[in-house]
Formats: C-alpha cells, sequence, structure tokens
C-alpha cells in the first residue's frame, strides 16, 4: 500500500511540475508575444565596386543612394530592443561584365539572432554601371544686366578657358561647353575676379540637368573692363578747288554724330568733336555723297560703340554758285599696247554723268559735244574679258568762269581677240564710226 501511495505521489509531481512548466510557457507567451515589426528607410549598401572596377572599368552610376522597407517578426521585447543599425541590407555588383541596367536582389543580415526576415520591399535594387570618363568643354562667359549711366561693359574675360567635367561616357558625349554669367547691374567701373557658378549645357543650348556628369569646377573668376560712353559730333575740313570756297557751300554728315567708348577718360583727352578728313571742292560734285571712314580716325583707346555706323555720308551743296550736270558719251581711249596688242576693245559704258560749275548762263552754252573722257589702259597686262578702267573727263573750250569737276571716274571695256591677230596704231579701238554703229 505504501507503494503505491508512493508511486502515486511521484506521478502527481510530476504532473504538477509539467502543468508549472506549461504555465510558465503560457505566461511567458502572453508576456513576449511573438510580433511582426517594420523599419523604413535601411540604406542599401553596394559592395564589390573595387573588383567591379579593377575587371571591367565600370563604376557605379545610380543606386547608391537606395533604401528598402524591411519587416522583422520575433518576441516582442527583442523587437523593442533593436536599432536600425543593427539591420544591414546589401547588394554586390562585383559579377556584372556590361555597361548596363540592372535589377538585384537585396540580402539582409540581423545581427541579433531569435529574428526572421517577413518582408523587404522592394526586394530588388535598380542599378546602373557605365564607364566614367572626363572630358575638357570650354567655357563662355556672358554677361547680364545694364550698368550705371554713361558706362558700357567690355567683354568679359577669366583665366579659366576650359574646365574638366566627369561622368559616362554616353552622356558625357552630349556635352558642349560651360557658361558663366556675370551682372554688371548699374557697375560704373571695372568688376574684377568677381566668382561666378558654372552651368554646363549640351549640344542643343539645353542646361544639362543629370546628376551623373559633374564638372571638377564650379566657380570661375571673371572680370569685366566698365567704358564710359561719349557722343562726337563729326566734322570735316573743306580745301578749296574748283573755283569753290569753303564759304560758298555747306555740307551735311549721316550720322551727325556718334557714341565711342573710352577705356579711360584720358584716352578721350580734350576731344569733343571726331573730324573725319579734308575734302576737296575741285573734286566734289554737289548733292552726290562721299563716304569717309569713321573707325578710321578713332585716336588709341577709343572705339565705336556697339550698333554705331563704321562709316559717314557727307553731301556737299553749293551756295551762289549753278551747276549743270551732263552726260557725257564720247570717249577717248588709249591703249598704250596699241602696236603690239593682239586685242580689240570695247566701250561697254554708254555715258558718264560729270558736273559743270560756273556762271548759269555760260553754262548752258557748254556743248556737250566738247566734252569728252579720256581712258588710258594697257590691254596685254588686262587681258580678255571685261575690266574697269579710270577716266578723266576732258573739255575744250570752255568758258572762263565754268569749272569742270575732277572727280573718280570708271568705264567698263571688253577686251576680245582681235580677229585679224595683227597690232598696229590703235588696233582693236573701235573708231567713231564703228561706235556709232
Amino acid at each position: 500500500m505504501k507503494n503505491i501511495l508512493k508511486k502515486h505521489d511521484i506521478s502527481l509531481r510530476l504532473l504538477s511540475l509539467l502543468l508549472s512548466v506549461v504555465l510558465w510557457a503560457v505566461v511567458m507567451d502572453m508576456d513576449n508575444p511573438e510580433r511582426p515589426r517594420t523599419f523604413d528607410n535601411i540604406p542599401v549598401r553596394i559592395s564589390g565596386e573595387t573588383v567591379l572596377q579593377q575587371q571591367t572599368g565600370l563604376s557605379l552610376i545610380e543606386g547608391a543612394d537606395s533604401t528598402v522597407k524591411i519587416t522583422l517578426r520575433g518576441p516582442s521585447k527583442t523587437l523593442g530592443d533593436i536599432k536600425a543599425s543593427q539591420i544591414a541590407a546589401s547588394v554586390d555588383i562585383s559579377g556584372l561584365t556590361e555597361a548596363n541596367e540592372y535589377d538585384l536582389p537585396v540580402s539582409i543580415t540581423v545581427s541579433r539572432s531569435g529574428l526572421e526576415v517577413e518582408y523587404v520591399s522592394p526586394s530588388k535594387v535598380h542599378v546602373r554601371v557605365d564607364k566614367v570618363a572626363n572630358k575638357d568643354i570650354p567655357v563662355d562667359v556672358n554677361v547680364t544686366g545694364n550698368p550705371t549711366d554713361g558706362c558700357r561693359a567690355g567683354k568679359p574675360t577669366s583665366p579659366v578657358s576650359t574646365i574638366t567635367v566627369q561622368g559616362p561616357a554616353a552622356e558625357l558625349a552630349n556635352v558642349a561647353k560651360a557658361v558663366a554669367v556675370v551682372d554688371v547691374t548699374g557697375a560704373e567701373s571695372t568688376l574684377t575676379n568677381i566668382e561666378c557658378p558654372v552651368t554646363l549645357y549640351d549640344k542643343d543650348g539645353t542646361a544639362v540637368t543629370s546628376q551623373h556628369i559633374t564638372s571638377k569646377t564650379e566657380m570661375i573668376k571673371v572680370t569685366v573692363p566698365m567704358y564710359s560712353i561719349d557722343t562726337l559730333p563729326l566734322t570735316v575740313t573743306l580745301k578749296d578747288g574748283g573755283k569753290l570756297t569753303a564759304q560758298q557751300v555747306r555740307y551735311t554728315i549721316n550720322p551727325v554724330s556718334v557714341k565711342v567708348v573710352a577705356s579711360d577718360q584720358a584716352s578721350l583727352g580734350d576731344l569733343k568733336e571726331l573730324n573725319l578728313g579734308e575734302i576737296d571742292l575741285g573734286s566734289v560734285r554737289t548733292g552726290v555723297p562721299i563716304e569717309l571712314s569713321i573707325r578710321d580716325k578713332l585716336p588709341d583707346g577709343v572705339s565705336l560703340d556697339s550698333n554705331q555706323p563704321d562709316k559717314a555720308k557727307v553731301t556737299i551743296t553749293v551756295d551762289g554758285i549753278a551747276t549743270r550736270k551732263v552726260q557725257v558719251s564720247k570717249f577717248a581711249p588709249n591703249d598704250t599696247s596699241a602696236e603690239s596688242t593682239p586685242y580689240s576693245v570695247k566701250v561697254l559704258t554708254g555715258s558718264v554723268e560729270i558736273e559743270l560749275r560756273g556762271n548759269e548762263s555760260e553754262l548752258q552754252e557748254v556743248a556737250t559735244d566738247s566734252l569728252s573722257i579720256g581712258l588710258t589702259f594697257d590691254s596685254v597686262s588686262l587681258g580678255v574679258g571685261r575690266h574697269k578702267v579710270k577716266g578723266v573727263a576732258a573739255a575744250i573750250g570752255l568758258p572762263s568762269d565754268v569749272t569742270l569737276v575732277e572727280e573718280d571716274i570708271e568705264v567698263e571695256i571688253e577686251i576680245t581677240e582681235n580677229s585679224t591677230g595683227s597690232g598696229g596704231e590703235n588696233a582693236g579701238v573701235p573708231s567713231d564710226e564703228e561706235d556709232s554703229e
């Protein structure tokens, strides 16, 4: 009987112990249940970059800033203690062989036992690998804004004429230039060593926005000279000639003035007007503009402002003296190689207008057949073809108070092979009868 009771007591104790363990487990499970926990924005470490570069020359272009969302499952207390820094996400690119884009699986490791990776989003990370190259591109400097009144910005300069950019070879090929812009608004003196950011542009003139293209130079120093602007009236000097004096004529100049730019006020000195030179009244036709250079008359250190003309037109009008313009169609060719020329010469110009000056009544008495245009040329030197030669107006028996204006005359002639092939005096020069025909 004692043995039976003793055995029964042992069984009860074992059952009690088992129940205690089960109860403890239940209580512990209730106190520390399993549950999920999600961690956002876990950075993905890209491994194998060095191996990839050494084996293929490729570099990681996209994917370095990837992140994933990870859900872990495990005991509440364990999950509650874990930090995001104890979770590692990685992608291995060492096995890639070609420049391309890839979606590679993400590997997760947790530096804490008893936890299970339940979910990863995204499960794959998009990466791009390509060969990275360098390229030297030119730098342009542009000016924006307006300086203070009376000043003009000159051409900007910088010690940096090219910069080096880096990026994927395919994208780098389209980068054409860098542009720096300097603002001169309100400036009244030279701007020196102004720091200006540079912007990259492609071949179409569009700003490069790719994050994969980087410049080793982000700022350059720019100097912009400032020039003072002055308005100078234009003048000429008149030389008496052709029975005309400066007191008998008037002239107009178009334009009447020009804006000039000086590097400093000393370059202008006491200059208050710009003289375009001397005009001989003996060789000027009234009412016919004469073109004179403006730029050639500027002093050192002074230049024309933008949009200003290079030349001016001067027109002479005469007071108190009558003028008469006549058409002269009589030509007197003189071929200096006439005795040996194998050519014939024909005057193509029908007539030339010349100007006479003098007393009104005497001008009307001048017969046009007393006027001629003398031509001197060497047909052998000129050769076959059409040529323009200088002419000189001449008159026979002009009244004493009538003057023939000495001016530049051009006459067109045509030289052809002489059909006879022989020379002789006036050979190749048509006679008056031939001309009239």
